[in-house]
């Protein structure tokens, strides 16, 4: 009941300001051919409302816009003049003139329901715009209203109100097509960095499902050992136990896995990508996530060649997970990355290199261990899961055939990718 009361309330003062709206913006006009026939852009006020709003109750506003402006006029001539004794009926046409628009334009919205062409709006307005004048100098002067200078000048305001009325429609449409496309195209980048980290939770999962076969295997022979020395029974059924329960394990695991794959199987089944649009996709979201944590981000992109390549969602996660680790390694507020594509040889080299503290020599030989982590947030106590640069040697090495190299030093880390021609560049099918 609630709800119905506070729909009611709203759609009411809807219908009020959207008429209020109508009724001020009436009160700017000029006369033409008399001195009661008033022309104004108002009336232009209902195409737009009716195109721009998700909801315009036309009829409502219709009746309650036009009798508005009719008593309006009749106050306003009696704040001039101190009487309105003969003014009820010159203003009545201009009341049929907003009315006659209002419903003309409401029938051919329930005629035209298949999208709107800017020519056949057009046609329409200055049609309705044209009819709906007519009537009024035909309630004002009768006959007289059908020579030919008078014909020439309704057809002209039509044009001109109805123009003006298709290109604010046209103006907002395109800001609304704007809007729309910026929101697409960021929650396109969103989906690739996420289908990007996916993948690379994947590649780990499929790392560690040998380690699950390789426990499991352990305990059994544990277990058969166990048996055939004589050992304690219970620890030999303990033995058997954690064998079934890793290959539960082992079995949901395989599940889990199977479906993430299916999943991204089918969702980058799509055409490849340019490198230096995945960098600049990279940019922009290392750029907003390192002003999540309080830090400024400089990234430098240097491309000696365009490189189209289907294999743009491995290439992401390596990226992704080098600028990542460059941000959260950083001691300062300001992160300075440059990434750099060569060629050389039958190898393509991608140099990315950052002014961070850098790596000490003793984790040098540990950095890319799954689970090796410096990086501890002092707030929370929480430790880096420590898989970033573990899952980029894997892509890099095991998805690409390639090779990784890095170097560092306080102020300059740089990890180099070498990575075969013929393993990035899109093959034909």
């Amino acid at each position: 009941m609630n709800h119905e009361k506070s729909a009611m309330a709203s759609r009411t003062g809807r219908i009020l300001l959207l008429s209020f709206i109508v009724i001020f913006v009436a009160q700017i006009n000029m006369n033409l051919f008399t001195d009661d026939f008033k022309i104004s852009i108002a009336v232009i006020c209902f195409p737009v409302f009716l195109y721009l709003l998700d909801y315009m109750p036309l009829i409502p506003v219709t009746i309650l816009s036009a009798s508005g402006v009719y008593i309006s006029r009749i106050l306003l001539y009696w704040l001039q003049h101190g009487s309105i004794r003969y003014f009820f009926r010159p203003y009545l046409p201009e009341f049929f003139f907003y009315l006659i628009y209002g419903c003309l334009l409401y029938v051919y919205t329930r005629a035209v329901k298949s999208g709107w062409s800017v020519v056949r709006l057009l046609l329409s307005l200055v049609l309705i715009d044209y009819f709906s004048n007519l009537t009024e100098l035909l309630l004002r002067v009768g006959t007289e209203a059908l020579v030919l200078h008078t014909q020439l000048g309704i057809l002209v305001v039509a044009l001109a109100r109805s123009a003006l009325a298709v290109v604010i429609i046209t103006i907002f449409n395109r800001y609304r097509l704007t809007l729309l496309n910026r929101e697409h195209a960021e929650r396109y980048e969103r989906l690739m960095l996420l289908i990007s980290r996916l993948n690379g939770e994947v590649i780990w999962m499929q790392k560690n499902s040998s380690f699950i076969e390789k426990t499991m295997n352990t305990s059994y022979q544990l277990y058969h050992k166990l048996q055939e020395k004589g050992g304690d029974p219970d620890l030999a059924n303990s033995a058997l136990k954690i064998a079934r329960d890793i290959h539960e394990i082992k079995k949901e695991y395989q599940l889990i896995m199977r479906g993430l794959s299916e999943a991204l199987h089918t969702e980058t089944q799509v055409e490849g990508m340019p490198v230096s649009d995945i960098l600049a996709l990279l940019e922009n979201a290392v750029t907003l996530e390192g002003k999540a944590v309080g830090k400024k981000v400089s990234v430098t992109l240097k491309c000696n060649r365009h490189l189209y390549t289907d294999r743009h969602y491995l290439l992401l996660s390596v990226f992704h997970n080098l600028f990542n680790n460059a941000l959260e390694a950083s001691v300062s507020d300001t992160v300075n990355i440059s990434l750099i594509q060569t060629i050389q040889d039958r190898w393509y080299l991608f140099t990315i290199s950052d002014d961070g503290p850098g790596i000490d020599k003793d984790c040098m030989d540990q950095i890319f261990d799954p689970g090796f982590s410096t990086k501890i947030n002092y707030d929370t106590g929480t430790i880096s899961r420590g898989l970033g640069l573990n899952i980029v040697k894997d892509i890099v090495e095991h998805k690409f055939h390639g090779q990784i190299a890095v170097t560092s030093r306080p102020g300059d880390t740089t990890f180099t990718l070498y990575i075969p021609i013929d393993e990035l560049e899109e093959k034909d099918l």
